[in-house]
Formats: structure tokens, C-alpha cells, sequence
């Protein structure tokens, strides 16, 4: 082979490199400018969904029967879906090539969660050699009676005779009659509630029976059980804390009837444990105990200590809708049963500021301070 054919062979195969070089450098290219042009898409994508959920609060706030709608801002798009009674909303922002989805909840914060407690009713202290601590705000609809051998009762800021407006949660109108804080209306809130949650976070009883829960390590991950019963006063619930409850974990029981919680020997200041019931609330505590948890009654909140020196961070909202002890009238709302006994009762901000207990949102009305809580990206 003569030296001009070895140089054309050559030459053929430096142009065919060049070629594959410049082909691949071009498709790189291509693709890197296609990824940066997808990546500035969804990018808008998002703030379209952000502008999306700002325009959405700012309406619901001004109406709340606000059930969304669409809008678009600088060439994109935004939808934003939400039923007029359901909190959950989800926007949906596009640009372009891009997409992405934000959901939120929105809720009205009764003026209830700003207290430490909260009653419709009465407050009552009666012990014997016990002494109780409330931080923070104390409001009750009726009045405030102490009685017993050496029982004192200290309240940072209490006032009676407040307005029912500012001392209970009535439940919203969730089976649309017109007619809201039914029982029936109770009923579809628990409902609701479970079915917010996915399946391996939630647990339904129906029973008219009553049910003992131990919060042990069954229950780590779950964030509502909720305990039906056909009538009112049916599906009441037994808690009976064993010592096992895992730190950091949140749950919220919800019964139809009345909730017993026994809590001796209990020191999960990190885990929070929250009731909502229809009847009375009932909490014993023996020794020493000490827990965070918001609780919601529509009836009246009991607490018996004996021989307890304890602390507890959270909320106690007592509706007393009825009235229900004729021979002992003040104990309608909340009452405190002392037998000696130290007791510190502390505020929790978590419902005030936006980080309500699982389920709680769908207690949420017409009326009260409006939040957006549960903010997440999901597409």
C-alpha cells in the first residue's frame, strides 16, 4: 500500500471520530440545554402552584365557602381544587413542559386552642390536701368553685363568665341539614378522619361496646383510632398506658361515647396522646405522670389524682353541651377530684400555632384565627 492511500485511510478515520465526536457533543448539548429548559419549567411550575395557593388562601380567607378555581401569572397556569366543607386543598401549577402539585390544609383555629383550659361550663376544684397550677389562659362560661381541707387552686389568668364563643368547638354541619354540633355530625367528623389518613395510619372501630386501647408498640405510626357507636354514650374507649408508649409518636383517639384514661407511672413528655369524644373525658392519675396531649369533649373533662405529683403540657377544651350532673351542678365543664396531690397544667401552642393533633383540622368552623397547615409538594 503506497503512502497516499495509507494517508487517505487515515484521513477517513480522523474525519470519521471528528464526526462521532461532534455528533455526541451536539446530542449532549441538546440534551443538557432540554434538562435545563425542563428544570426552569418546573421550577415556575411550582412558584405557579405557590401563587396558585396564596390566591387560594387569600379567597378562602374572605369566603369560606371558597371552592377554588383556576388563574394564570407571566405564561403560566394554575388549578386549584377544594371542596367548600372539606380543609384539604391541592394546586396544581404548570409552565410550559413543567408540572408540579402542592396540597395544604385550611383551617380556622377556634378561639378554644388559644387556652389551657376551656370550659362551657364550671370549673371545679375539690381535694384534700392538693394543690393545682394552671399557666397561661383559663377560660370558663360559668364560674369557678374550690372546696376542700387544704386544696388551693393557682391560675395565671382566669377569668370567668367568657362567652361560649371563646370556651367550646361546636362541630361543623358535616351531613349539610343546616343543623351543625349534632351527634350525626360527630360521627362523619371521625369518619372523616380515618379516611384522611392512609390505611396503615388509621384505625375504625364500630362497636357499641367498649374498647380498651394500650398505646404500645402496636400503635407506633398510627395517627388516628377512631370508636363508633350507633348512639350516643355507645363506643366508649378504655386507655390504659403500660409504660411502653414509643417517644415522639402523636396519636389522636376519637370515641363516640365516653374515653377513660388511666395513666399511672407515665413519663412520655415527647409523645403526645390526644382524645376527642362526644361524652365525658375522664383521666386518672396515680403517683407520678407526666404527658403532652390536647383533649376535646363535648361534654364535660374529669380529672381524678390521688397521691399524684405530675405535670401535663396541652389543651383542655370541655364543651358541657349537657348538662348531665343535677345533683352536682359544678361539675358541669371541668372538674379537678384531689386527694393529695401536686398538679402543674402548662400551655400548648401546637393547635394555636398551625400544628394541630391528627384529625383535629376537621374541627376546624367557620369562625376563629385562619392557618395553613400541613403544607406538602406531591407531584
Amino acid at each position: 500500500m503506497n503512502k497516499r492511500g495509507v494517508a487517505l485511510i487515515l484521513s477517513y478515520m480522523v474525519i470519521t471520530v471528528l464526526t462521532i465526536l461532534g455528533s455526541a457533543f451536539v446530542i449532549r448539548s441538546a440534551s443538557e440545554s432540554n434538562i435545563a429548559r425542563r428544570y426552569v419549567d418546573s421550577t415556575r411550575a411550582f412558584w405557579m402552584a405557590e401563587a396558585g395557593l396564596a390566591q387560594a388562601y387569600h379567597d378562602w380567607v374572605s369566603n369560606p365557602a371558597y371552592s377554588g378555581g383556576t388563574g394564570s401569572l407571566g405564561g403560566g397556569a394554575y388549578t386549584i381544587v377544594k371542596s367548600a366543607t372539606d380543609p384539604e386543598v391541592s394546586v396544581t401549577g404548570v409552565f410550559a413542559s413543567g408540572q408540579r402539585v402542592i396540597q395544604a390544609s385550611f383551617v380556622r383555629i377556634p378561639s378554644a386552642f388559644e387556652n389551657t383550659l376551656s370550659s362551657g361550663g364550671n370549673l371545679l376544684l375539690r381535694g384534700l390536701a392538693a394543690r393545682v397550677e394552671v399557666y397561661d389562659k383559663t377560660r370558663i362560661s360559668g364560674q369557678y368553685y374550690k372546696e376542700g381541707l387544704f386544696a388551693s387552686g393557682w391560675f395565671a389568668d382566669k377569668q370567668e363568665g367568657v362567652s361560649q364563643n371563646n370556651t367550646t368547638i361546636k362541630i361543623p354541619d358535616y351531613n349539610n341539614n343546616g343543623t351543625s354540633d349534632e351527634f350525626a355530625d360527630f360521627v362523619l367528623f371521625g369518619r372523616e378522619c380515618v379516611q384522611s389518613y392512609p390505611e396503615g395510619e388509621a384505625v375504625y372501630v364500630q362497636t357499641n361496646g367498649t374498647v380498651n386501647i394500650f398505646p404500645d408498640a402496636d400503635l407506633v405510626g398510627k395517627k388516628v383510632v377512631f370508636v363508633e357507636g350507633s348512639s350516643p354514650g355507645t363506643g366508649n374507649v378504655n386507655i390504659w398506658f403500660d409504660g411502653t408508649w414509643e417517644e415522639g409518636e402523636d396519636l389522636t383517639v376519637i370515641s363516640t361515647g365516653q374515653i377513660t384514661y388511666v395513666e399511672p407511672l407515665q413519663f412520655q413528655e415527647d409523645a403526645r396522646l390526644n382524645t376527642a369524644s362526644w361524652g365525658d373525658y375522664t383521666e386518672a392519675s396515680i403517683f407520678r405522670s407526666e404527658h403532652e396531649s390536647v383533649v376535646y369533649t363535648h361534654d364535660d373533662a374529669n380529672f381524678v389524682d390521688i397521691l399524684d405529683w405530675g405535670s401535663t403540657i396541652g389543651n383542655v377544651i370541655a364543651n358541657d353541651a349537657v348538662k348531665d350532673h343535677p345533683s352536682d351542678p359544678k361539675k358541669d365543664g371541668i372538674s379537678f377530684l384531689e386527694l393529695l396531690t401536686y398538679e402543674k397544667i402548662y400551655y400548648s401552642d401546637r393547635a394555636a400555632n398551625g400544628d394541630l393533633p391528627p384529625g383535629f383540622q376537621y374541627l376546624s368552623g367557620a369562625t376563629g384565627t385562619p392557618k395553613l397547615i400541613d403544607w406538602q409538594e406531591t407531584q
